[in-house]
């Protein structure tokens, strides 16, 4: 059995590596395209009829960037519970390509409101840093993916004990709980900053919360049907409910207090109108954040 999942292993690392190399094309042919159009579309021009064959190319592309990404979201994730191994690469290339993943329904949102407003001669620059910030996460994203599908391949197929796949999960769990917490705590420090309307600000925030909390929410589910379903090791099951509670214990100490001081700054002068949408997000990410870190913290002190 052991052997049969490695050879499937094996293999999708192999068909997602193929994507991988098929989604560089794609994405760098998608990404001269936007930067041609940009001038373009934002100076309100007409465009020659060629660029309807670009769009039909661009359109592709952006499904093979979509099905690498899913490929190597769920061969990275086998890898790391069937192999019983993780490392901070795979962490971050996990994370990065789910987050990646789900800006692609951002992308195709983004060009199709472009479209609409060059039709009815509206300014779109706005739309387009946004585009282009998010291919910039798709490269990043596509980079730590082939470098951690590459060297999945590379190392050592032994399983390891079961012990250290508990432990895998776990560290996993909250490492992402950081990474995916101070991305949440830039983005609304971002917002904050940014003098976006109101309304853009709400569509925004609502998505790019969801976006950024997704990697932690998919490998918190992972980990949660493992302890319910899964054959978990007794000691270090306990030491994980006993770091959990103490790092929830010290993370309501932290965040009761901002609880109330987010509250009285939506009734004082110095409210802002973005405040009234943002304080929420920032609660939510400064309670991950602490919550991982402090968990990670005790776990790795007292291992």
């Amino acid at each position: 059995m052991e052997i049969y999942m490695s050879r499937i292993l094996k293999t999708s690392h192999l068909f997602s590596l193929s994507l991988g190399l098929l989604s560089s094309a794609a994405l760098t042919f998608n990404l001269v395209i936007f930067i041609l159009l940009y001038p373009q579309v934002t100076q309100l021009l007409e465009l020659a009829p060629r660029w309807e064959s670009y769009g039909i190319v661009a359109a592709i592309n952006i499904i093979i960037i979509a099905l690498f990404q899913l490929s190597s979201v769920i061969t990275l994730l086998a890898d790391m519970i069937i192999q019983k191994r993780t490392s901070t690469l795979v962490i971050l290339a996990v994370s990065t390509g789910i987050i990646s993943g789900l800006m692609i329904l951002a992308d195709i949102s983004l060009l199709s409101d472009i479209g609409t407003e060059y039709e009815m001669g509206w300014q779109t620059r706005g739309e387009w840093i946004i585009l282009f910030i998010s291919y910039g996460l798709h490269i990043l994203s596509l980079l730590l993916t082939l470098i951690a599908l590459r060297r999945n391949l590379h190392q050592d197929k032994k399983p390891a004990e079961h012990v250290l796949k508990d432990e895998v999960l776990f560290l996993s769990l909250h490492t992402t709980g950081v990474i995916c917490g101070c991305l949440g705590l830039v983005g609304v420090l971002s917002g904050l900053l940014s003098g976006l309307s109101l309304w853009m600000m709400e569509r925004i925030t609502i998505i790019l919360s969801l976006v950024i909390l997704a990697p932690y929410l998919v490998i918190l589910g992972i980990w949660l049907c493992r302890q319910r379903f899964g054959q978990v090791s007794s000691g270090l099951d306990e030491k994980q409910f006993q770091d959990l509670a103490t790092a929830g214990l010290w993370s309501l100490v932290i965040i009761l207090p901002l609880m109330v001081v987010f509250f009285a700054l939506r009734f004082s002068p110095l409210n802002h109108e973005s405040w009234t949408v943002l304080w929420l997000p920032l609660l939510i990410f400064l309670a991950v954040t602490s919550f991982s870190s402090l968990t990670l913290h005790y776990f790795k002190e007292y291992s």
